[in-house]
């Protein structure tokens, strides 16, 4: 098995998901086909298993088509028993509280993942 990395654009985002369970998820996700982006990392997960797994999750923004996908991401890696030890770090904008929210509504579903919030400065452009 091999290390997926996806480029990320100003309306998809970066994923970095490597083979040691580092997976990173980063930038904003738009995509016109949700299914379609998300088709080939959620084959990957299903055949990646790790000890141990450290998510860290940092998307700006992400619709609704995005979130179904995340679930059934999420999901997948919960399910596999061979998975031990899932820790998710949850990164949102200082005042996004729909961002922290999504990751609550994340946490309640998903039993077996250990969540940690970490808020940051706002991004001034």
């Amino acid at each position: 098995m091999e290390d997926l990395f996806v480029r990320g654009t100003d309306s998809l985002p970066t994923v970095s998901f490597k083979t040691n369970g580092e997976l990173k998820i980063t930038g904003r996700a738009l995509p016109e086909d949700a299914s379609s982006f998300f088709r080939p990392i959620l084959d990957w997960v299903r055949n990646f298993s790790a000890e141990e797994i450290n998510i860290e999750f940092n998307l700006d923004y992400f619709n609704t088509s995005v979130s179904k996908q995340l679930l059934d991401m999420f999901k997948i890696i919960e399910n596999n028993p061979e998975n031990k030890n899932i820790k998710i770090k949850w990164m949102y904008e200082d005042g996004d509280d729909e961002m922290l929210e999504s990751g609550e509504i994340y946490s309640e579903m998903l039993k077996r993942f250990q969540f940690t919030f970490h808020k940051y400065a706002e991004i001034i452009e």
